[in-house]
């Protein structure tokens, strides 16, 4: 689910109008609907064979969602091996455990987050969190789960980016992130 206007800007398309043009010749593969004013598409039945995705990708919900992510993507210049939905996960093992592991005996608890969307660069992996409506005592919760999970990366830790929508949001999610590898931003400090 894209905005036209992002694919404006992605696709270097100049105009608007020019977009649109583009646009309407994929008509056949496409459906077109609008959001806050604003001419949105998504891929229809046809077009999804086409690419060879089974993936239905027209969740009206999460429609305010989907554009931020698509604004972060554009944001770090579109990287080719972007994922949304990027599950990490790991075993936690007891720090009594000694290192010793028996077969077919989980002797750990298993932890797993999924971040909105990840990419790599420069050799390291950036997890990307958009928050736009979720309750920060989720932040929270979701936070301390990366806490756990990403002193598994020992080798090269990853990079989590928050993105948000208040000052205060990122005044309160940069003191929760403490002790993990950063970088907080508003929507207004990257359009």
């Amino acid at each position: 689910m894209v905005k036209i206007k992002h694919l404006q800007q992605i696709h270097d398309l100049k105009s608007y109008r020019n977009a649109c043009r583009i646009v309407k010749q994929l008509g056949p593969y496409v459906n077109e609907t609008y959001y806050m004013k604003e001419k949105v598409i998504y891929l229809n039945k046809h077009g999804r064979e086409l690419i060879g995705s089974t993936k239905e990708d027209n969740k009206k919900h999460l429609m305010a969602h989907t554009f931020l992510r698509n604004e972060v993507f554009i944001y770090f210049k579109c990287p080719h091996d972007w994922k949304n939905e990027h599950l990490l996960e790991t075993i936690l093992v007891p720090e009594n455990s000694f290192g010793i592991q028996f077969k077919h005996v989980n002797l750990g608890t298993k932890k797993k987050v999924i971040s909105d969307a990840s990419f790599k660069r420069n050799g390291y992996l950036h997890l990307i969190e958009v928050d736009n409506a979720r309750k920060m005592i989720d932040n929270k919760k979701k936070i301390e789960t990366y806490k756990e999970v990403l002193p598994a990366f020992k080798e090269q830790t990853p990079i989590l980016y928050f993105f948000t929508t208040t000052e205060d949001r990122k005044r309160k999610l940069k003191e929760q992130l403490q002790g993990v590898r950063n970088q907080v931003f508003t929507f207004k400090d990257i359009r």
